[in-house]
């Protein structure tokens, strides 16, 4: 049998190798190793068209794309409950618990849905759990596989596992294939915004972000529109997942929720979209609606015991939009890691609303279910530091039955039009559509 390859190991000799790690992990007195080597996978190949779930993959602006594969440990708590419009406590507790027990140089992923109303209670659905493996191609061709491996697992299965794994990982599917929508907002799309923009100016909220779904018509394979979008997308994070039960979002985010190295923190209010020049103009709306995202958002930190805040504001550029952002940087203690910093700031007024539940009640009977639109993913160190980092997902599509759907909003406040707020989610809409269009020949 050949060992290797011009790339590393070859997968069968791999996983050999993996069955000896096993057999001596076993007989050590700390049973839980990452197993890293380079393995001769097709380059820039990816798991994306497989049935492997979960499944995330995730390129940050200008980076290299990672994969995580399969799931090697769960976290038992599914659901995160608010009280007083922040994280419960001892929700939390049990989260920041549960990767304690797991010290290993390597990263948990987190997936969070958009809040739900269950009568009284506001619940946001989440998944937080520890990937069998990490797979990152590099620019020249290799593929490095960090393997999760745990004494008290069964070997078997585990042997069984990794080989799937491995054989998932394909070449990305080249098509020539697009999808082709036909957006045209219906009526009922303006009369909803303005029943929205009218309990605003009763006071019942100061800022609701609703949004809509389109479908897109055609077939697509799911590696081709990723590599579409990120080729078009450089400056943004590009991310996908896939859950076992089916939930799935594919999407090239510019809204960076929390960065946590060392005991420098760094987050993202992005709030107000248009052309530059509509962003540099003196919009009192635009300044109003960015405001109240970046105050909150530094109200909260503040609370939570981020120091040295630091402010810069500018405009940024997401492909065919452009958004008004403030960089805001901070100083934190141990305690505050990048799990309870994302859970806390999760939705942003930028994808939700304020006051939070008021938004969230309005919501409730306006808009179609989101998914994992206006949620967010995050990777979490698991070696105790509490580094990490986490993304909104929003600006991308999801695959139910067959179809891919794009959806995206807008943030209303008293002084809409509705017009405008339906032009802007339909120039979000048509932005998607475009980063996921073929290339030219």
């Amino acid at each position: 049998m050949t060992t290797s390859g011009p790339l590393g190991w070859q997968p069968d000799a791999f996983v050999a190798h993996v069955q000896d790690v096993l057999g001596e992990l076993n007989r050590r007195h700390d049973r839980r190793l990452v197993l890293r080597a380079f393995v001769d996978l097709p380059p820039g190949g990816t798991a994306a068209d497989s049935d492997i779930a979960p499944r995330v993959a995730w390129r940050p602006p200008l980076g290299q794309p990672t994969e995580a594969l399969g799931q090697a440990r769960l976290c038992p708590l599914t659901a995160l409950r608010w009280q007083h419009d922040a994280p419960h406590p001892g929700d939390l507790a049990r989260l920041q618990d549960w990767l304690a027990q797991h010290p290993l140089l390597t990263d948990a992923v987190l997936v969070c849905g958009f809040p739900e109303r269950h009568g009284q209670d506001v619940i946001v659905a989440l998944r937080l759990w520890l990937p069998r493996l990490w797979l990152t191609m590099l620019p020249d061709g290799r593929a490095e596989v960090g393997l999760v491996l745990l004494g008290e697992d069964d070997p078997a299965l585990v042997l069984a596992e990794v080989r799937q794994l491995l054989a998932a990982v394909q070449p990305t599917h080249a098509s020539a294939q697009a999808l082709a929508p036909k957006d045209e907002p219906a009526p009922q799309e303006l009369a909803t915004i303005g029943r929205l923009v009218d309990a605003m100016r009763a006071g019942q909220a100061q800022k609701v972000v609703w949004s809509r779904e389109l479908l897109l018509p055609g077939t697509c394979q799911r590696s081709t529109l990723a590599a579409r979008m990120r080729a078009a997308r450089p400056e943004a994070w590009t991310v996908d997942v896939q859950l076992p039960d089916g939930q799935n979002i594919l999407c090239a985010t510019p809204e960076l929720l929390v960065t946590c190295r060392g005991d420098q923190l760094t987050t993202m209010a992005l709030a107000g979209t248009g052309s530059v020049a509509q962003l540099t103009a003196d919009d009192a709306r635009l300044g109003d609606e960015h405001g109240r995202v970046r105050d909150f958002m530094c109200e909260r930190l503040a609370a939570l015991g981020v120091t040295e805040l630091e402010l810069r504001a500018d405009i940024g550029q997401a492909g065919p939009l452009a958004h008004r952002r403030t960089h805001i940087t901070g100083r934190r203690m141990a305690r505050i890691d990048a799990l309870t910093v994302a859970l806390t700031l999760h939705p942003t007024p930028a994808l939700l609303g304020l006051p939070r539940e008021k938004a969230l009640e309005l919501l409730e009977f306006s808009e179609s279910p989101r998914g994992l639109y206006g949620g967010c993913l995050g990777r979490l160190a698991c070696d105790g530091s509490g580094d990490g980092e986490a993304v909104a997902l929003l600006r991308g599509v999801s695959e139910r039955n067959g179809q891919w759907h794009a959806r995206a909003g807008a943030g209303l406040v008293p002084q809409s039009v509705p017009a405008d707020e339906a032009a802007e989610i339909a120039a979000k809409i048509a932005a998607i559509v475009q980063s996921i269009a073929p290339g030219p020949p």
